[in-house]
């Protein structure tokens, strides 16, 4: 699910997942470029077509590309870069008998200049076997899971989609709608999950947002947010060791409220890091119940209020640039602001 319908509906499950984390596949470690080798390119129509286009009468757009092929629209791309099966995410969730989970590694990007996007992968994307039966993808706390939600300009989310199918399920694709929650004029890429390009693509990061320091502040709606500092650590607590090649990153950030209404404030749905990749990690609960002066969950910002806490991230050690991002709204036009950690 993306990051908002994920965290707000799985604390419980996360709460308990092993906190190690895999790391991200060979194909991902290299500095990201984008090389589109091949000349399947998902249509796309000019605004001024689109202006004069009723919208009952407007044709789904679709394309047909293989694995490592990107694609993309006038506000997106987007690149399936690998495809494995497994019959477990973690320590507690398995494919029923008879099942295995089909992992399908994605990354899609906001190619605007200056506007936010919002991705889903609950809405926008599926697969289909060669019997036309199709799965969404399964509520997980996977290593490494993809993280949809509002992408600003030049941020791209990376990660693993799970989809659990029958074993003997062949023949597979996916789809992916660039519009997925309009009801016209989207375009349908459809990738052939059982075969790929020569040279796997890929497509890189660039934020076009402007990127903070530690001991910068930020306002928006009468919540202001600080970073004061930030720590690494390889363990915190007796129980909470990170895994190896991974360390806690600690974030400690204080938040005021100047309005005379109180403001809800979660490190779960609002708070995470991203590395320059775009893999994304949300804060460790088993950490965070650890750690001496945690940012306190559970209750609003009262009017007037400030508040203090630290919020760890267990995280490569050779994630840099890091990124720490906080949304002021999850509900409707988030609004992401980025602080660079290192």
């Amino acid at each position: 699910m993306d990051r908002r319908t994920y965290l707000a509906t799985s604390v419980a499950l996360l709460a308990g997942c092993s906190t190690s984390e895999n790391k991200p596949s060979s194909q991902d470690t290299e500095a990201a470029t984008v090389t589109q080798t091949s000349s399947k390119q998902a249509p796309t129509s000019t605004a001024e077509e689109k202006a004069t286009q009723e919208p009952t009468e407007t044709p789904q757009q679709s394309a047909d590309v293989l694995v490592g092929d990107v694609v993309g629209d006038n506000a997106l791309q987007m690149v399936v870069r690998d495809v494995s099966r497994t019959k477990s995410i973690n320590e507690i969730q398995q494919a029923d008998s008879g099942n295995e989970f089909v992992v399908v590694r994605l990354a899609v990007k906001n190619i605007t200049e200056n506007s936010d996007t919002d991705v889903s992968e609950l809405f926008q994307t599926r697969i289909k076997d060669s019997q036309n039966y199709t799965y969404q993808p399964a509520l997980t706390g996977g290593d490494q899971a993809f993280q949809g939600g509002t992408l600003a300009p030049g941020e791209v989310s990376r990660g693993d989609l799970f989809y659990e199918i029958p074993t003997d399920t062949s023949g597979l694709s996916m789809q992916f709608d660039f519009a997925g929650t309009s009801l016209f004029d989207y375009n349908r890429v459809t990738i052939d999950l059982e075969n790929q390009t020569d040279t796997i693509a890929d497509i890189s990061q660039n934020l076009r947002v402007d990127v903070h320091s530690a001991g910068d502040a930020i306002e928006s709606g009468g919540l202001e947010v600080t970073v004061n500092s930030i720590e690494y650590r390889t363990a915190i607590g007796s129980f909470s060791e990170a895994a190896d090649g991974y360390e806690y990153a600690i974030v400690d950030i204080t938040t005021a409220n100047s309005t005379d209404q109180e403001i809800s404030v979660s490190s779960l749905l609002q708070m995470e890091c991203k590395d320059g990749r775009g893999f994304s990690y949300s804060g460790s609960l088993t950490a965070m119940s650890q750690l001496d002066q945690a940012y306190p969950q559970g209750s609003s910002l009262g009017p007037g209020e400030e508040r203090r806490g630290k919020v760890p991230y267990e995280i490569p050690t050779d994630a840099e640039p890091l990124y720490w991002m906080f949304e002021f709204s999850v509900l409707v036009n988030g609004y992401k602001t980025f602080w660079q950690l290192r």
